[in-house]
Parts: structure tokens; C-alpha cells; sequence
């Protein structure tokens, strides 16, 4: 009896030593999570990253353990709804959740530091999301096409904003910028068409090109003391926006009845011209040097400038001036000898030829009007492979009095029929440029 009971004694610690692996150690309730996720969907690698999951649940719950999400783990779910990511993952990789089009909502522990690029891309119903406070960069096109997600919570310890990350998210109404974010890379708002205010926390240093295209109802822009950058297009599209305020104390930029200027070389350039103005006429402050490209976009108010002072070069490109067809008129305030250069571009309009323009001088006497001589077509005669070319002319003033020069140029302009169809038309565009010489 006795040698019976010792042998079940002998058997049940000889399984036991099995069970647990060969160590003589009991597996912990998170291993054994991970060694039965297999069943329900959960494909994990040996290092517990999440690398696929191919069940059909429309909520998940990703099991104690695992350590990371990999990049494409749940790429195009469209039937996923709910995902609640346990404190063990640190990482989400790139593009894990893109395509999700039916989640709305995710929860995502403190624990993670790092969330790769397109992560949440086209979540087009994804309505909110607070991302955890150990994040330093919101990636590339994280939230691209997120188009219903409303509000965002963005910890202070984001200082880098990717190109595009939340471009297309045309329902975001409000943003709050982390404190300490220095840089917005290009399109990292672009088409956030419900925006209406953006305060560029203290610390921004460079603002990327098309950074907020097409938020069509932003209004006011605030830029701090110590930006740096403002790329190209930045505000292109925003035809609410009234003004663009900077902080006193910033060496390169400041506003002026909330028209943005930067600091050149030769003096202050108009930079932009805030869309949504409502002066027909705008005089240009006398210290301003150079006008930018596309300054003046989407005014439909602005019909008219009054230029004195220091500007240097005039750009007539597309038919315009300043690239800006709206502009009717120009006067411009010289005194005797002064000098302005014109530029002008000359760019091949497939349906109409060269964007040559048709000039005519009046009263030639009061200023010395050099165009180009030679207007003709510069590039070869295949259309694939036409580039704009610049010629240069210039006006210098001679005595007192006022003369005109009369620019009219025919271009092909596309017609809006519906929300979908464009016919072409040709249209007359015509600047008269009046000097005045004092």
C-alpha cells in the first residue's frame, strides 16, 4: 500500500515537471495568453509581436503579453470595429490599422512609445482618439483620410508633426498643437476643411510648404517669436482666412494689418495676403522689397495695388501679375532714375500657345519702358518636353507725370459646371500698370 501511494506521488510530480516546461517553473498566466492566441486570430512571432491577425471578430481584445503591434497586423480590416491594446505593447508599427474603414474606436496604453507611419490611415470612421504621452512624433500620413475623426488629444511630448499626418481629416474642428512641438511638415493639415483657428505653440520652428492647403474655414493664424521656416503654399486655399498674426520678438517674419511679411536681404517681402480680406485696393507698405509667389492668391476682393517706395522686381506669370489674375490695376510711385525690374515668365498653354502677353505704352516719355525683344518660343516643338522660360524688361522713371503700360493677355480658364465638371473657356485678362513719377 505503501509503495502504491509513493508511486502517485512519483507521477503526479514527474507531470507537474512537464507542465511546466522541463524548468520546474509554472508558465505565467501572459505566456499562456500568447500560446493560445493562435485560436482566436492572433498570429504572434517569437519575439510576442503581434505580426497578423486573420480572425473575424469585429471587436478584439490583443492579448496580455504581446509586445508590439506589426506593421500591415490588421492592414484593410474593414469589418473591425473596437481594439483595446493591452499595457504590454510598447510599438505599433507602420500602416497596422490602414483601412480599417469601420473603426471607431481604439484604446492605446501610456505604455506605447512609438506609433509608425499611415498607422490609422483611411479609419474613415474613426470619430476621436487621445494618443499617449510618451509620444514624441506623429508619423506620416498617420491619420490621412481619417475624414469623420472630430477631436484629437495630442500629449506635450509630440515635437515633430509628419508630412500629411492628418491630412484629408475634413471633419477635425479643433486642434490643440503640443507645447513643445517644433516642427509641422509639409501637408500635415492639408484639407482640413472645418478648422477654423490655428495658435502655433511658442516653440514652432519651421512650418513645411502646403502645411494647412484648402482648410477652407480657417480664419486666424497665430505664429510665434521663434519660427524660423514658413515654406511655400502654406495657407494656399484658406479663402476664410482674415489674418496672420506674429508674436512680437521674431526676427524674420511680422505682420502688418494682418498681412504676413518676411525678413530678405533687400528689405520685406509681401509673403501673403490674406485671402479673406475685404480691401479692394491694398497699399503696399513703402519698406516692402519683393512681392512672393502666389501672395495674393484666392483674393476675390483685392482689385487693385498702390506700390511706392522700395520694391525692386515686378513677376507677371499666367497672365498676371504676381500670379494673381484678379489684379486690375496697378500704381506704382517712382521718382526720377528710380528703377523697376519686371519679370516676365513665360509659360506654354497647350490650348492657346505661349503665355505671351499683348503690351501697350502710353506716354512713353515720362518712363523708359524696356520689354523683351525677342518673345518667341524658346523651346522645342514637342509639348512633352516645354518648360517655362524667363525674359526680363523694366521701367525706369524720366520726369514728372504719369504713364501706362497695358498688359492683356487671352488664357484658357476652366469653367465649373457641377460638383464633378469643368468646361474650358477663354477669358481676357488686363492689368493696367499706371507709373506715376513724382
Amino acid at each position: 500500500m505503501k509503495n502504491r501511494k509513493k508511486n502517485l506521488l512519483f507521477t503526479l510530480f514527474a507531470l507537474g515537471i512537464l507542465a511546466a516546461g522541463g524548468n520546474g517553473r509554472f508558465p505565467e498566466k501572459e505566456t499562456a495568453s500568447i500560446a493560445n492566441a493562435a485560436e482566436t486570430g492572433f498570429i504572434i512571432d517569437d519575439n510576442g509581436i503581434l505580426a497578423k491577425y486573420t480572425g473575424t471578430d469585429t471587436s478584439i481584445v490583443i492579448p496580455d503579453g504581446v509586445t508590439g503591434i506589426g506593421d500591415r497586423a490588421f492592414y484593410n480590416k474593414n469589418n473591425l470595429t473596437s481594439v483595446i491594446i493591452p499595457d504590454s505593447v510598447t510599438t505599433i508599427g507602420s500602416k497596422a490599422l490602414w483601412g480599417c474603414k469601420s473603426l471607431t474606436e481604439i484604446i492605446i496604453p501610456e505604455t506605447v512609445v512609438s506609433i509608425g507611419a499611415g498607422t490609422f490611415k483611411n479609419c474613415q470612421s474613426l470619430k476621436e482618439i487621445t494618443i499617449p504621452g510618451n509620444i514624441k512624433t506623429i508619423e506620416s500620413a498617420m491619420f490621412y483620410g481619417c475624414k469623420n475623426l472630430k477631436k484629437i488629444v495630442l500629449p506635450d511630448s509630440i515635437t515633430d508633426i509628419e508630412a500629411s499626418a492628418f491630412s484629408g481629416c475634413k471633419n477635425l474642428v479643433d486642434v490643440v498643437l503640443p507645447k513643445k512641438l517644433v516642427n509641422i511638415a509639409d501637408g500635415a493639415f492639408s484639407g482640413c476643411k472645418s478648422l477654423t483657428e490655428i495658435i502655433l505653440p511658442e516653440n514652432v520652428v519651421s512650418v513645411g510648404g502646403a502645411a494647412f492647403l484648402g482648410c477652407k474655414k480657417l480664419a486666424v493664424v497665430t505664429i510665434p517669436e521663434k519660427t524660423e521656416t514658413l515654406e511655400n503654399n502654406i495657407f494656399s486655399g484658406c479663402t476664410a482666412l482674415k489674418k496672420i498674426e506674429v508674436k512680437k520678438g521674431n526676427k524674420k517674419y511680422k505682420s502688418e494689418d494682418g498681412v504676413l511679411f518676411k525678413q530678405v536681404k533687400s528689405g520685406m517681402e509681401l509673403m501673403i495676403y490674406p485671402a479673406a480680406k475685404k480691401d479692394k485696393t491694398y497699399k503696399i507698405p513703402a519698406k516692402t522689397s519683393s512681392i512672393g509667389y502666389n501672395a495674393f492668391e484666392g483674393c476675390k476682393k483685392l482689385t487693385g495695388l498702390v506700390i511706392s517706395g522700395n520694391l525692386k522686381k515686378a513677376e507677371y506669370r499666367n497672365g498676371s501679375f504676381f500670379n494673381f489674375a484678379g489684379l486690375k490695376n496697378i500704381k506704382i510711385y517712382m521718382k526720377k532714375d528710380q528703377k523697376i525690374n519686371m519679370s516676365f515668365i513665360i509659360d506654354l498653354d497647350s490650348d492657346a500657345g505661349p503665355a505671351i502677353p499683348e503690351i501697350t505704352i502710353k506716354n512713353k516719355g515720362i518712363a523708359r519702358v524696356s520689354m523683351p525683344s525677342d518673345w518667341e518660343d524658346k523651346n522645342s516643338g514637342d509639348i512633352d518636353y516645354i518648360k517655362p522660360y524667363t525674359l526680363k524688361g523694366s521701367v525706369k522713371a524720366k520726369k514728372k507725370g504719369k504713364a501706362e503700360i497695358i498688359f492683356k493677355r487671352e488664357v484658357v480658364s476652366h469653367k465649373k459646371i457641377n460638383d464633378k465638371e469643368f468646361e474650358l473657356e477663354n477669358i481676357i485678362l488686363k492689368t493696367t500698370v499706371e507709373i506715376i513719377v513724382k
